[in-house]
């Protein structure tokens, strides 16, 4: 496990991570050479190992460029031979096996009453929503496989080629109904159930499972079901109570992150599952191989939403680095992260909600690791312990422990505006007010409605209680997203921004905050140059 040895490695793989990636962003600029990767990766093979054998240096970075190149064209060629085959109009219809990976969704289209079924799907590298007339045999479910005949729907070219395109499965029926101009003929389902999912697969027990808890999250909720619906969506990750009114309203707010499964409820769990551990005077090793295993199923539990499983593994990093005797670093666990999940799904480039995951905890290990010695405690204030600390020390403490909370929500704010601007052409200067409102509600309201659903294997009522204390909080976390919201300045419409405009954000934003570090009165002495975070020692996180 080199890449937890300290802060020196933790910036080279930060590095090289980087690299991969501009490798991949490279490649994806330019798609005409994308059926060209084999030939591209027989050259490489064969510079690289020339170079090598001269005894050439320095090739580490290269390599890692070309690598993410050729992953970027080999995802890009699979994608275009996908919509080439499948994407035609008229004509038979192809056929596609899918799998059913989760987000069943049962539903009505409003101009005809038609009831419809939606599933989510992958064709190779390209995911897919599934969208087919209500199968008379059933609903589909997690793990199941499907012969559906349909059309890819057709998107003129743009930038995020690699988004959720759908795939219409016509029922037959249906198309006998528009050749007579019935709209109210019964539809019979084209779409066909190949192979049932395992009795005891991993997949069939875990959507088993967040049934069960999703119907435990209601309880005691009879009064309010979008109260309920909320509770559903934020502990775990089930998206059928959230209206699309609603989630307009939390993009507007810049808090659509908070109501949906996302790396904040991850590291809330793991902060939760920490403090128990703490207060059992578990050892620091045990507490990686017990939490460990709890959140991969809580991810899994949720749906595995890719910036639920970058914080799971990015959380898993963090434990598992004092069971190999090092010390846990953030920046080394977020590099990892990125490269693995860059690496071998190097089209998440183009997922929204991937790149803004990485980019705001990228910010956030930034600031706590260049910031931890602006509000570190005095010389002998953490030897004397909370209870011995006058009244003065206390207050030093609660206002520096707010300020850090402050500026790890500035923090996330920065580093999200470019994505924003770039993505949805708006900037959510709202965002920096509600999440400050919103992340403590969150802590607490996860902490809840984890509790209920604890409780309410034992005592039904004790889960009800509970279950009313997450549905206040949820409550509030609501009102305050409508009032920002409500503000004409909360999010403005811009002009899409472009990459130069996103590294002049990140540039301007970088060199004041080394400026701050620089001058900025320090409770301890800084260890090595400003600028230098390659030299600093991560304290540690048992303590």
């Amino acid at each position: 496990m080199p890449f937890f040895v300290g802060s020196r490695d933790a910036c080279r793989l930060a590095v090289r991570t980087v690299v991969l990636i501009a490798g991949a962003c490279t490649a994806f600029a330019i798609p005409a050479c994308a059926g060209l990767w084999p030939h591209f990766a027989y050259l490489a093979v064969v510079v690289f190992l020339a170079a090598w054998g001269w005894g050439a240096r320095g090739l580490l970075l290269p390599a890692l460029f070309v690598l993410g190149a050729l992953v970027a064209f080999r995802a890009d060629d699979a994608r275009a031979r996908i919509l080439a085959s499948n994407a035609r109009l008229g004509g038979e219809r192809p056929v596609l096996e899918l799998e059913v990976e989760g987000d069943v969704v049962e539903w009505t289209r409003k101009r005809d009453d038609a009831p419809l079924v939606s599933f989510a799907s992958h064709v190779g590298p390209l995911p897919l929503r599934v969208v087919l007339p209500r199968p008379t045999e059933g609903l589909p479910q997690i793990g199941e496989t499907w012969r559906c005949p349909g059309w890819i729907s057709h998107k003129p070219p743009h930038e995020n080629r690699f988004a959720r395109r759908t795939l219409w499965v016509s029922g037959e029926g249906r198309a006998a109904a528009r050749q007579q101009g019935e709209k109210s003929a019964p539809a019979r389902p084209s779409a066909t159930r190949v192979a049932p999912a395992p009795t005891y697969s991993p997949a069939v027990v875990y959507a088993a499972c967040a049934e069960e808890l999703g119907l435990r999250a209601r309880v005691g909720l009879d009064w309010c079901a979008e109260l309920a619906g909320f509770n559903q969506a934020i502990l775990l990750g089930s998206r059928g109570g959230l209206t699309r009114e609603r989630r307009a309203l939390f993009a507007a707010a810049g808090t659509i992150h908070v109501f949906a499964i996302s790396g904040l409820h991850v590291m809330v769990v793991a902060g939760l599952i920490t403090g128990l551990l703490r207060r059992f005077d578990v050892s620091l090793r045990a507490r990686g191989l017990v939490a460990v295993p709890l959140l991969v199923a809580y991810t899994l539990l949720t749906g595995a939403r890719p910036s639920a499983v970058r914080a799971a593994l990015m959380a898993a990093l963090w434990f598992l680095a004092p069971v190999f005797g090092r010390r846990p670093d953030p920046l080394a666990a977020w590099s990892v992260t990125a490269f693995a999940v860059y690496l071998f799904h190097p089209e998440r480039l183009f997922d929204v909600g991937c790149t803004l995951s990485f980019a705001v905890m990228f910010g956030i290990v930034l600031w706590i690791d260049g910031t931890r010695y602006l509000v570190s405690p005095l010389p002998g204030e953490a030897e004397a312990g909370w209870r011995r600390m006058d009244w003065k020390a206390k207050l030093r403490r609660k206002v520096g422990a707010f300020a850090q909370a402050m500026g790890v929500s500035f923090a996330a704010w920065v580093a999200s505006v470019p994505v924003t601007a770039c993505v949805f052409g708006r900037f959510t200067v709202g965002g920096l007010v509600a999440n400050v409102v919103l992340v403590v509600c969150a802590k607490w309201m996860v902490t809840a409605g984890v509790t209920g659903l604890v409780a309410s294997f034992v005592c039904l009522p004790l889960g009800a209680i509970c279950n009313n204390a997450t549905a206040a909080l949820t409550g509030v976390m609501v009102l305050a997203s409508e009032r920002v919201a409500s503000w004409p300045w909360a999010s403005v419409e811009v002009r899409p921004w472009g990459a130069w405009a996103c590294l002049a954000w990140y540039v301007a934003w970088g060199a004041l905050f080394a400026v701050l570090c620089r001058f900025w009165p320090r409770r301890v002495p800084f260890p090595r140059a400003w600028w230098s975070l390659t030299q600093t020692k991560i304290h540690d996180f048992g303590n």
